[in-house]
């Protein structure tokens, strides 16, 4: 960052507002972490204090892990907790809006500080609330997105990046550019309810329950069962892919299976049933989810599975 870039503005110092915060100092950018939540100034001096030793602590966590080498006085310098809206937005391209997971909270602020926003783009972090309960009261609903971060910020790659047919393509790019320039993973999706990971996650939570719930297993063993095979398995490779690799047919017939068991929720989707009648069962057939060609070398497509997997342990057995 040059010194003629505007800070990096973050709304609200919570835990997540924190970790955000973390990430841009840590690379070098300036930020102004905004607290608009209403406090007598000794309030506000602790909430300063705490935001310090959070990240000093989040700082000395990595560092004893090797994942940070720098100086975390320097990071610190590079972080103010202001109670300046109008000073603070004035002159900020990025706003990243880590508030409770309130909409009338979060449209508060962005009524309220609709003439101090200006051009900045506004990036919203929730995990559930919709662009279209905000829209209405931001001042320039084009350049409204919801970047979904998961806890912890500082350490999950993985920043959702959320928008709308509202939402302008240019505010989209440049907000996935400066997420990558800060060795984010910024995936890109339509604003729909629960996105991609919680959507997703949700759908395993419920089931991990009602396997508990059955008796299947105690809760220590689910857990065990999802940390050391379905979540291993899962960094290593996506369950899209893992769809095609295993054969589309296989998923198929387990869904007949389980529908059959434990009820309709296991019904096959529309398009598992399309690829099975196409024959596109995954690069056993060229084509699946993914398409493969005609070339495809099915056998290295798993070597190079098995190589991230093993990858992937070896990382494990290090920590």
């Amino acid at each position: 960052m040059t010194d003629a870039e505007p800070p990096i503005v973050v709304v609200g110092p919570g835990r997540m507002g924190i970790g955000i915060a973390q990430v841009f100092a840590t690379d070098g950018r300036s930020v102004h972490i905004l607290d608009v939540k209403e406090r007598t100034d000794s309030e506000f001096e602790d909430k300063v204090e705490s935001v310090s030793e959070t990240i000093r602590s989040n700082l000395e966590f990595l560092a004893a892990r090797g994942h940070f080498d720098g100086d975390a006085s320097d990071v610190l310098d590079r972080i103010t907790v202001t109670r300046e809206t109008e000073t603070s937005l004035e002159s900020a391209e990025w706003v990243f809006e880590a508030l409770p997971e309130d909409p009338e909270i979060k449209r508060e602020f962005l009524s309220s500080s609709a003439d101090a926003l200006g051009d900045a783009v506004v990036a919203t972090t929730t995990s559930s609330i919709s662009i279209d309960e905000l829209a209405d009261a931001a001042p320039a609903p084009e350049r409204l997105l919801i970047t979904h971060w998961l806890n912890p910020a500082f350490i999950v790659p993985l920043v959702e990046v959320a928008h709308n047919e509202r939402t302008d393509d240019d505010a989209v790019d440049r907000t996935v550019a400066l997420l990558e320039a800060v060795g984010k993973e910024p995936v890109t999706c339509s604003d729909s309810p629960g996105f991609l990971g919680s959507r997703i996650q949700a759908a395993a939570m419920n089931e991990a329950v009602r396997a508990y719930e059955d008796g299947v297993a105690s809760p220590e063993e689910i857990d065990r069962a999802l940390r050391t095979g379905v979540g291993f398995r899962m960094a290593a490779i996506g369950l899209i892919e893992f769809i095609d690799l295993g054969g589309v047919d296989i998923l198929y017939y387990v869904n007949e299976y389980l529908e059959d068991e434990l009820g309709e929720r296991f019904e096959n989707p529309d398009s598992v049933v399309e690829k099975m009648e196409a024959n596109d069962l995954g690069p056993k057939t060229g084509a699946g989810y993914y398409d493969y060609g005609e070339d495809v070398d099915a056998e290295e497509l798993k070597t190079e599975t098995y190589s991230r997997m093993l990858a992937l342990a070896e990382t494990l057995d290090d920590e």
